[in-house]
This record gives C-alpha cells, sequence and structure tokens, in this order.
C-alpha cells in the first residue's frame, strides 16, 4: 500500500501511471468524486490488486463467490461500491489484494439507529461489532428506550454483534457525576438498573454491553470497580459480555498527567474488555479535540494507559470525524461545527483550497474565506490513521474501533482490510 499526497500537476491518469494501478481503482478506492479536478493536498490510498474477476452476463456476488472460491463478504469488504446493487456486466470486481495479512484483530463502530441503511450495509462487512449509541440512564436506574431492533437484527445478519451502549445523561458534567454516583452507591437502583439491561439484552437480541465511564468523583473510585465487576459477574452468568469505555480528556492528553478518580487496571480486572477511547471532545463542541493536540502527546497518553490496561484486553478507539472553526476562535464561546471527511474533501475542492499538513497532530487542514468570513477545517486522513493502526499491533492490541460510522469512508475500511484479518464473532440470530 502506498499514500500519495495529490500535487500540482497530477491528475488521475499520471498517478495510475506512477503506481501501476487502472485510475478507475484508485477513484473507486479513495471516493473521488471530480477525478478531472482533483483536490489539491488529498491523501489518496494506493492499493494493488492480486486477483481480479471479469463480470459476465447472469454473474452475482454469490456465484462468483462459488466458481471462485472467494467468501461473499470478502468480495463485498473488497468491493464496497458493489454492495446492495446488481453488478454491471463489464466491471472488474476484487478477488484479493496484493497486500499480505498476517495479523487479525476486531474491529467496531459506532453508530445512531437512524444510520442511513445503504450506508450501514457497506460498512457491516468489515466490523466484529455494531455498538449502537446509547441507552441513557435515568435517575432511578431505569434505561430510556431506543428503537434500534432493527438495526440489531441487520447487524446479526451480516454476522455483526450488536453491543448497546449505555451511558448517563450528557446534558452536563454535574448530571453525571450525580447518576453515577447514586448508580454506584444505591443497591436498589443498581437492581433496576440490571433488571432493564438484561431484559433490553433478551428482547432485542444484543451481543453484550459496553459501559461508558462519567466524571468518577474520587471517593467513587474503589465503589465504580466494584459495580462494573457485580454487572460484569451477573451478565457474564446470562452468556453476555461487558465491555467499559475509558476516555482520557483533553487536559490528560496535554498534561500527561492520568486523572486518579478512574481506576484502569481495576476496571480492566473487573470488566472483560476495555475500550479506550480518543474521542473524548465529540460531546463538547466549545472545546478544541484531542485531535488538535500532537500526535506523540496523544500516543503517549495511550502508552501510559496500557501499562495500567492489559493491551490485549483493550481496543483502541479514534475519531473520523472532521471539525469546521470559524476565526478567530475562542475557547467556550466559538462553537465547533462537524464534518465528515468526505465533506472535507468536497468542501476544499469546492473552495479552491489546497489541503495542508500539521506534522505535530498529524493533522489534515485547509483555511478558506467566505462572505468576508474566515474559516479552517481540521481532520483526519490515511497519514495518521495508518500510524495509529501500527500501534495497535506494535502493543498487541485487540484492534480499532471507529467513532462514528455514519458516513462511509472507502479508504480507511479498505486500508484496515488489505492489512489485516478482521475477525467475526459467531452469533446465533
Amino acid at each position: 500500500m502506498n499514500i500519495h499526497i495529490v500535487q500540482f500537476g497530477d491528475t488521475i491518469y499520471t498517478i495510475a501511471d506512477r503506481y501501476g494501478v487502472s485510475p478507475e481503482r484508485i477513484i473507486v478506492e479513495n471516493d473521488i468524486m471530480h477525478p478531472d479536478n482533483l483536490t489539491m493536498g488529498e491523501a489518496l490510498i494506493i492499493i494493488r490488486p492480486n486477483q481480479t474477476y471479469i463480470v459476465q452476463e447472469g454473474d452475482s456476488l454469490e456465484s462468483i463467490a462459488i466458481t471462485q472460491g472467494v467468501d461473499v463478504m470478502e468480495l463485498l469488504r473488497n468491493n464496497p461500491n458493489v454492495s446492495n446493487r446488481e453488478l454491471y456486466i463489464g466491471e472488474e470486481v476484487v478477488l484479493s489484494y496484493i497486500d499480505s495479512r498476517t495479523v487479525s484483530i476486531k474491529t467496531n463502530g459506532f453508530a445512531y439507529p437512524f444510520i442511513d441503511r445503504a450506508t450501514l450495509l457497506k460498512t457491516l462487512p468489515y466490523l466484529t461489532y455494531l455498538t449502537i449509541y446509547s441507552y441513557q440512564i435515568a435517575p432511578d436506574g431505569t434505561l430510556i428506550d431506543m428503537d434500534d431492533s432493527e438495526i440489531v437484527q441487520i447487524a446479526k445478519e451480516y454476522g455483526v454483534a450488536p453491543i448497546m451502549f449505555i451511558t448517563a445523561p450528557h446534558e452536563g458534567d454535574n448530571v453525571d457525576m450525580d447518576v453515577a454516583h447514586i448508580l454506584i452507591t444505591n443497591i436498589e437502583i443498581q437492581n433496576k438498573f440490571y433488571s432493564d439491561i438484561l431484559t433490553i439484552l433478551r428482547d432485542k437480541g444484543y451481543y453484550g454491553i459496553n459501559i461508558d465511564t462519567p466524571y468518577i468523583q474520587p471517593e467513587d473510585r474503589q465503589p465504580y470497580v466494584d459495580f462494573i465487576a457485580n454487572i460484569t459477574e451477573c451478565l457474564n452468568g446470562e452468556g453476555y459480555p461487558v465491555t467499559v469505555s475509558i476516555a482520557p480528556s483533553t487536559f490528560e492528553v496535554s498534561t500527561g498527567i492520568i486523572y486518579n478518580g478512574v481506576d484502569y487496571t481495576g476496571l480492566s480486572q473487573a470488566a472483560n474488555d476495555i475500550l479506550y477511547r480518543l474521542t473524548y471532545a465529540f460531546r463538547y463542541p466549545q472545546i478544541l479535540p484531542i485531535s488538535t493536540l500532537p500526535f506523540d502527546a496523544v500516543m503517549q497518553t495511550v502508552a501510559k494507559a496500557m501499562e495500567l490496561i492489559p493491551p490485549n484486553k483493550c481496543m483502541l478507539d479514534i475519531s473520523v470525524i472532521g471539525y469546521l472553526w470559524e476565526f478567530p476562535y475562542f475557547a467556550a464561546i466559538i462553537y465547533v461545527n462537524f464534518l465528515n471527511y468526505n465533506a472535507a474533501i468536497e468542501l476544499a475542492n469546492n473552495t479552491s483550497s489546497i489541503i495542508q499538513f500539521n506534522e505535530p497532530s498529524r493533522s489534515s487542514y485547509f483555511q478558506y474565506t467566505e462572505n468576508k468570513h474566515e474559516y479552517m477545517a481540521w481532520f483526519k486522513d490515511s497519514r495518521v490513521i495508518y500510524p495509529m493502526l501500527e500501534y495497535m499491533r506494535g502493543y498487541g492490541l485487540q484492534g480499532i474501533s471507529i467513532w462514528n460510522i455514519m458516513s462511509f469512508i472507502t479508504s480507511i475500511w479498505l486500508m484496515i482490510q488489505t492489512q489485516y484479518e478482521i475477525e467475526k464473532i459467531e452469533l446465533s440470530l
């Protein structure tokens, strides 16, 4: 695999000729919307097919899978552009890529129940788990229900384990603290909480749960660990695994100081698995996200956490959400707008902007002016996703999680697909 940065003078044909691949493959594998007008500075992944097949009359994915000895899900992972549609006579289908896959990993994607179904169907072949966001805890310990039965069933049909994500209300930190404290210290409310979880797991067919760790008061540090241990013991007895999410704050990453209110080691022992989320600021558009901080500082924070959490019990959660600021930026006054990767590339193209790369944070960005207002778009591309994947492999983590999958980024999923074997879990429908 190569990463090519579009330069002045590049065309889709000169890039294809340089790497010995077809222009059509580069267009498909990078979601290029304007092949005759490439976006300057965009990072393109270049991956080389090993075996391909030209679609004949009467072919389907199922018939190609049988005749070529390839799993249908593998075909969908290699060719996300054919998801949920008929094949065209004469189109090229990739059977395998040249890149060798010597390591297997687990993958997770976060989605809201209202995710576009076409996007969901394109993404599911790449996932081990689908974590559905989110069940909120009421002060009495009950869970606020969601319309998620359909998405749970679709995930299971694709062999993906649906995970029930549980959070405290997030209108503000004080609410989080209050609910967490009440839940941890009140046995009656804990019992109601457990009963609600078990009912939803059984009725809707979830595979397991993921509990988001809110702000924990220092005096609740050990009681929270005990609470998670009790939940894990109860749910494991019913056949359901428990994952706990831990998210470092921007303060922790920028200072290198891990907040002592969260017992990383205790939680890793109490739960089956840990999801370490580098996505803290997505709830708080009035503060700068972790993605703006130096990449080395972020990775040092992860390294410190892995001294406290067994890496083989941990999955690294990263964000592919971009941000748009208006200048001048004032923290806590100017709100940040979110944008997905494809929207960022399209915006750069529409404004004739040149995408720059900030080396310390390993983030892509560009600036433009519209109606006398100045803006900056800030986002991640393959130049940071690839080293994060390498870090995950180097430290022996379980795998990678993506916040979120509400839009499909072909290059990221093909990067994962061509470098790793994606594990699947045996499910009962």
